[in-house]
Formats: C-alpha cells, structure tokens, sequence
C-alpha cells in the first residue's frame, strides 16, 4: 500500500480546532498515528449494532474524545476521512 492520506470533510476539522488545547492535540496527535496504524487495537468498529466496514470508533480517554473516522481504498492508496472529533461531557 502506498502512502495514506488524511480527509477531513466538512466541519471535522473545525471540530478539532474547537476542542481545548491539549484534548486538540491529542487527536491531531492521534491522526498522525492513524497514518501508520489506520485500525488501532484501540479503535472499535463502527456502529457497534452494525458494523461498517471501515468505519471505526477511536475513544481517546485521557482527554475524553472520541474520533471518528474511516478507511477506504481510492486508487490504490488507503484514504483516513476524519468524519467528527467530540468531547466527552
């Protein structure tokens, strides 16, 4: 597989900006690991009643944030699409 690319469709990335500093970090943190490990041991399968294939769940508990996203073969290159970051309140 050649390189991964990293999406982020419609307000996913606003998401990210509007969290506080150090739980933004993180995730950005966190999609930088994506790019080496697109499918975690940590990420569940998403939704957990159906499961999608290639649509995970990434709950980062430190920080109480939860990513998700998917993966998906464009042209021979694997593509992560961030789908929506949310805090955990």
């Amino acid at each position: 597989m050649s390189d991964r690319l990293v999406r982020f469709p419609g307000a996913s990335w606003q998401d990210i900006e509007a969290l506080p500093r150090s739980p933004s970090w993180t995730v950005q943190r966190a999609i930088f690991h994506l790019l080496d490990e697109p499918a975690p041991t940590l990420a569940d399968p998403f939704p957990v009643d159906d499961p999608l294939p290639g649509a995970y769940e990434l709950h980062l508990p430190a920080d109480d944030v939860t990513i998700w996203y998917t993966v998906t073969v464009h042209e021979g290159q694997e593509v992560i699409s961030i789908q929506h970051v949310r805090l955990d309140t």
